[in-house]
């Protein structure tokens, strides 16, 4: 099937409540020939609707976030974690701190507002915006208070908002906070009708909330809050719910922006300065429509904003959207309860709050439970499919050669002994002679696993100098092989940057010079490099290992199921970042330590799973080995996908070294077990330590950053391998 290649990029800064509606009806309805690129500071966006239902206990965590890795993979979206701080829209370039930047054919902002800047900056103050941050502040606070019982605290701010996060806390946890509500207006609820006041001041009272109007905060502490004229409420924390600010890049970006610095956008959501730039949400000021900043809007906002990026790349007319001029405010105030105002009708009851309810979770089960988009495949014949391979092919190490087949074709090569060749095939890379210096090289490819070119180039590199730090080497001098599908120029070029400064960066870091290379079109985005470096006067080999050793593991295995995953949107943003967090971390200071402490021999975990590498050493040294399972550290999140049958598409042929150990039959075919075969992208070190400096040396790799590090077995005197699992 000819696939049709990118041509306009779609750029979304933000993960707000109208770009989640953006990237899934994308994925509903894929546009050809345009690509989505997503950026978000956080990998999961909360739904601010629900966070007092949160804070109450009513919603668990999960259930309040919606995971934008796995909408990214549903729209088939790139997804860049990272925050924004800038825009040039001359050259349609989205800026950040310490990456390139990225191109865009059309812009779309929906980031949502910063904490007003009238908030006193202090260590007693929770912004409760951004959501995501706050809720982490929260739980800080949650658990400092736990043994306390009439903790005083302030909550500054007379809207929906504050009431309903005070009625939420008083609901949950009772006596152990006194909550004091706080607004600089002469009234709550400003705007709101008089009815719906006098129902709130009701439940507040009912919860021992008091209310304290017409404070104007001056100043705040861990004693309480000030006024400008000296009043005083006691407060050891308070928390702010005021209105947002735009964020200072809109304007400095040198969009069109109102007074407060909010983007000016028409009635398609367009920017009033910029015709390919687009915003919806807080950071918004609707020209004719001026409105709250409320999720409502950016709820409402959502389809409009959809239609009109796929309109604007299409060149067709945009579609107007027409803000509410009243919205219905539904204000939670209990489990089963809710105040329902429009205007000066007002309305509550235990049917509205099961209303309440039932909106939210249909509105976050569109996309927490997205459907199966299937595109029609041709078929194999029933006689063919059994040597097909798997229709879906992982990237990174998962989308390497099978041991076994890689050996027989080695095997069949007509390789000469070279007297100059010190080590050659067999080990992590090749220690060559060259006059009165020796050399150590090795090389490494594969296709992209993850959709962030920059992360992709820069976990390539890491991987690439594994082999020599695994030996002792220290990498010089590196040479690019890369590959980007065909797609507008532009495209093209900035994906080959963006892939190739990441490497650059990790190269220039370690003092590796990018020499060379070549570079070509292909059906995916891959990268390759040749390392070469000094070969140290005695390097590391996986033919040391001695009786007793202790084998330490520098990192967490899993990485392979969790990419698979990701590629079905199947893994947890959280579990996903965290794997490229991992991989996105370097084995040079690891390798030192492990030198430091003695090590007798060591290879790079990676393709071929901490089995199969854990086989060649047992191989190449004549020796047997105990493997703890269980003390082998395993990523967040992947032992579920293991047991929920996904696996990557190396893992069937990783499996055969299970032939290797003993293991107890009733767990041969356990997550646990399956896990240890799984082939890992940039994984850590493995090493045999002598058993008195194993101790120390785990200490040291948790110093350096590799907290993770454990002793996952021992060489013994047995005649075979097994796995143990107690």
């Amino acid at each position: 099937m000819q696939q049709i290649p990118d041509v306009r990029d779609i750029v979304l800064v933000g993960g707000g409540h109208s770009h989640v509606q953006v990237l899934r009806r994308f994925g509903m309805r894929p546009e050809p020939g345009v690509r989505l690129t997503l950026v978000a500071r956080e990998p999961h966006t909360p739904y601010s609707g629900m966070l007092p239902g949160f804070i109450a206990g009513q919603y668990p965590w999960n259930d309040i976030h919606i995971d934008l890795a796995r909408l990214g993979a549903f729209c088939n979206a790139r997804f860049i974690a990272d925050e924004v701080i800038g825009v040039d829209p001359e050259d349609n370039r989205v800026l950040f701190v310490d990456r390139p930047s990225i191109r865009y054919d059309a812009l779309s902002i929906n980031t949502g507002g910063v904490p007003f800047k009238g908030m006193p900056v202090h260590d007693a103050v929770l912004p409760v915006k951004p959501i995501g941050r706050f809720i982490v502040a929260w739980e800080g606070l949650v658990d400092r208070t736990r043994d306390h019982v009439g903790f005083p605290l302030a909550i500054v701010g007379g809207g929906p908002g504050s009431v309903e996060l005070a009625v939420a806390i008083a609901e949950r946890f009772g006596s152990r906070f006194c909550i004091t509500l706080v607004t600089a207006d002469s009234t709550l609820l400003r705007g709101h009708s008089n009815g719906m006041r006098t129902g709130i001041e009701r439940v507040l009272g009912l919860h021992g909330i008091v209310t304290e109007t017409g404070f104007t905060v001056n100043n705040v502490d861990n004693a309480g809050l000030w006024s400008a004229s000296g009043d005083f409420i006691a407060a050891e924390s308070t928390l702010w719910v005021t209105g947002v600010e735009a964020p200072k890049w809109l304007a400095e970006s040198g969009f069109t922006v109102d007074q407060n610095g909010f983007i000016r956008v028409d009635r398609s959501l367009r920017s009033a300065s910029h015709p390919n730039v687009f915003a919806a949400g807080d950071v918004v000021d609707l020209i004719d429509q001026p409105r709250p900043k409320s999720g409502v809007f950016a709820v409402r906002e959502g389809p409009v904003l959809a239609e009109n990026l796929r309109r604007f790349v299409l060149s067709k007319r945009l579609r107007q959207y027409r803000a509410q001029r009243q919205a219905l405010a539904l204000i939670r105030v209990g489990w089963r309860s809710a105040v329902a105002s429009r205007g000066a009708w007002s309305m509550r009851g235990r049917w509205m709050g099961a209303w309440k309810h039932w909106i939210d979770r249909r509105f976050m089960r569109r996309f927490n439970q997205l459907p199966i988009m299937t595109v029609p495949e041709p078929e194999l014949a029933p006689s063919l499919r059994d040597d097909a391979p798997a229709a879906m092919r992982c990237g990174g190490c998962g989308a390497k050669l099978g041991a076994d087949l890689l050996a027989r074709v080695l095997g069949q090569l007509p390789i000469q002994a070279d007297p100059d060749i010190r080590q050659g095939i067999g080990d992590d890379a090749a220690i060559v002679e060259l006059g009165s210096s020796s050399i150590v090289t090795s090389c490494d490819s594969f296709r992209a696993m993850i959709s962030d070119p920059y992360r992709f180039g820069r976990i390539a590199a890491h991987h690439a100098m594994s082999d020599l730090y695994a030996m002792g080497a220290v990498p010089r001098i590196a040479l690019a092989i890369a590959t980007v599908p065909a797609m507008a120029d532009a495209m093209m070029e900035d994906d080959l940057l963006q892939m190739m400064t990441g490497a650059v960066s990790v190269f220039s870091s370690h003092g590796v010079s990018l020499v060379g290379g070549h570079s070509a079109e292909a059906s995916e985005l891959s990268i390759g490099f040749a390392v070469t470096g000094a070969a140290p006067n005695e390097p590391l080999l996986k033919s040391g290992m001695q009786v007793g050793d202790h084998l330490v593991l520098s990192k967490p295995i899993g990485t392979g199921v969790l990419l698979a995953g990701a590629m079905q949107g199947k893994t947890a943003a959280r579990d996903l970042m965290t794997s490229i967090e991992m991989m996105d971390q370097s084995n040079a200071l690891a390798a030192g330590i492990l030198r430091d402490h003695g090590a007798t021999a060591c290879t790079d975990v990676t393709g071929f799973g901490l089995l199969g590498h854990l086989g060649e050493m047992i191989r190449a040294s004549d020796r047997a080995v105990v493997l703890d399972a269980f003390a082998v550290p395993i990523l967040g999140g992947a032992n579920a996908l293991m047991e929920g049958g996904v696996v990557s598409s190396l893992q069937q042929n990783n499996e055969q070294a299970t032939k290797d150990f003993v293991v107890p039959e009733k767990h041969v075919h356990t997550p646990l077990v399956r896990l240890l075969a799984d082939p890992q992208t940039a994984g850590g070190l493995l090493a045999s330590v002598p058993r008195d400096n194993s101790a120390s040396c785990i200490v040291a790799l948790a110093q350096h950053g590799y907290v993770r590090a454990h002793v996952v077995g021992m060489v013994t005197e047995e005649t075979m391998s097994r796995i143990r699992i107690t």
